[in-house]
């Protein structure tokens, strides 16, 4: 195993729908916007656990993407609202643990909207970098 730069920054990582996001994502052409991320694929965003979550932060990455099919078009019929609840019981443990939310959102795009993935990505790795200062650097 080949060791990372300790100044190596992290990406944020952005769970997609191999139905929706993932498609969409894999449509961009722009390099700046997936430059910016690490893409897990899931066969639905209701797959998404909690913990899944909760170990991205762990592990240093400044924030996680769940990116879902849009509302009423899941294939599995509601996996982005059990992936939405999951979301906020998420955002309220991190708040709970005084640790910013934001640095957790999901968003429902189509297979077809890479625009919308790329200013989703573009956007939260903005409002991370003013919100959200790299560990250790208070």
């Amino acid at each position: 195993m080949s060791e990372k730069k300790k100044d190596e920054k992290k990406k944020i990582i952005a769970f997609c729908c191999e139905n929706s996001s993932y498609k969409a994502a894999a449509a961009v052409s722009e390099s700046s916007a997936l430059d910016l991320v690490d893409i897990v694929r899931l066969p639905c965003s209701g797959k998404v656990e909690i913990g899944m979550v909760l170990k991205c932060l762990e592990k240093d990455h400044p924030g996680v993407l769940i990116l879902s099919c849009p509302v009423d078009n899941c294939k599995y019929i509601s996996g982005n609202l059990r992936a939405k609840k999951r979301v906020e019981m998420v955002k309220k443990a991190l708040q709970n643990a005084g640790i910013d939310e934001n640095r957790v959102h999901m968003d429902f795009i189509s297979s077809v909207d890479t625009y919308k993935f790329v200013t989703i990505v573009k956007e939260m790795n903005d409002r991370l970098s003013k919100d959200c200062p790299p560990a250790g650097h208070n």
